[in-house]
């Protein structure tokens, strides 16, 4: 199990590779929804389905109400037909963002527990990093989601301008994550395989050695998938036919590798259950299967 927050340095595709993540895992997951400039999810994926009376925003008046496990529980929606994935759908207006200074940090507690303690591997979409001088912004970028990560995956696609706009983000993480993270070793990079060799598209290892954080895997170019996961689809489609899906599922295994490692480095203790309200919100959201088969569902 494992905690990973996917991000980009511009549009490269943070909410579809999240999206694709949650989809395919082996297990049961939960994806937030935590881009501070605004979510997409309820609008594109999954087409309006919710519509502002849910989502991250109202968890700000909840913890100020001391009810954040309780609201954390009422505003997850299912992300597929079995109920087994889930999400907790974000902003609908950038300017809310402010609101969530004080939620970020309890919020990450209960996403570890999620995972430690309910049985759910957990994806934070945090959209496009967002940076001030010297250091990651402190209100539009979920930072204390990205310190409690067991990975904090940035996704990059393989051409030279997607690696320039990324490099000095990729400084920002990793000062950001040595300081108040579990370290800048963190960091790791998805590519995104927008182009061919014959193309100019560069090499894994290329890129790997510009940034200096080592690669995990590469997506492929699917724009049949990316439409789908941006816009979503009036008719049932099957994700396991799509190549994105099928390479995510391996992505997934993948990371989880790199983040038990890390967890077994840093001996990292289990997430504390906070209360007793937080251990029933737990119990009830415990995955009743704890392996699932390969990724078979659909867009409604």
């Amino acid at each position: 199990m494992s905690v990973l927050m996917v991000a980009s340095a511009h549009g490269s595709g943070a909410t579809v590779t999240s999206l694709a993540l949650a989809l395919a895992g082996p297990r049961p997951s939960l994806l937030v929804e935590a881009d501070a400039h605004q979510g997409s999810i309820r609008t594109g994926y999954r087409q309006g389905q919710w519509g502002g009376e849910v989502g991250l925003w109202h968890l700000a008046q909840a913890q100020f109400q001391h009810q954040l496990p309780e609201a954390f529980e009422g505003h997850l929606r299912t992300l597929d037909q079995d109920g087994n994935r889930l999400i907790l759908p974000g902003l609908t207006d950038p300017t809310q963002a402010p609101a969530l200074a004080g939620v970020w940090e309890p919020l990450a507690l209960l996403i570890q527990a999620m995972d430690q303690h309910a049985g759910y591997d957990v994806v934070v979409d945090a959209g496009r990093v967002a940076v001030e001088p010297g250091r990651v912004h402190p209100t539009l970028f979920p930072a204390a989601l990205a310190h409690r990560a067991d990975v904090v995956v940035l996704v990059v696609r393989n051409t030279l301008t997607s690696v320039a706009q990324s490099l000095p983000l990729v400084r920002a993480l990793q000062d950001d994550l040595e300081r108040s993270g579990s370290g800048a070793e963190a960091l790791r990079l998805v590519l995104v395989q927008e182009l061919s060799a014959g193309r100019g598209g560069l090499r894994s290892d290329a890129i790997a050695r510009r940034l200096r954080v080592p690669v995990v895997d590469i997506l492929p170019w699917d724009t049949t998938a990316g439409a789908l996961l941006t816009h979503g689809s009036p008719n049932p489609v099957r994700l396991s036919k799509l190549a994105l899906l099928k390479q995510a599922r391996k992505t997934c295994q993948l990371l989880a590798v790199e983040a038990a490692n890390r967890r077994r480095a840093l001996d990292m203790p289990a997430a504390p259950v906070s209360s007793p309200v937080v251990a029933g919100v737990l119990q009830r959201l415990s995955a009743v299967q704890p392996v699932l088969g390969p990724v078979t569902g659909s867009t409604r």
